[in-house]
């Protein structure tokens, strides 16, 4: 299974961004991608997941790796 910052990852790879400009369109903490890439937080709220996703227009589960993207 593919940690959350990978799946993040991936997402921006496919939307041609980096997790960078993720965190300044959606107002979401830089710090929160370095401590999700580094490996010192492995989750993420329910309201920033939901944040991230619809960002990405995918659902909660795929962003959790719950569900195929």
């Amino acid at each position: 299974m593919d940690t959350l910052y990978k799946t993040i990852e991936k997402l921006c790879e496919g939307k041609g961004i980096r997790p960078g400009r993720l965190c300044d369109d959606s107002k979401l903490s830089r710090g929160l991608m370095t401590d999700l890439k580094m490996g010192r937080k492995k989750s993420v709220s329910a309201q920033t997941a939901q944040k991230i996703a619809t960002y990405f227009q995918v659902t909660v589960a795929q962003l959790l790796g719950q569900e195929e993207l």
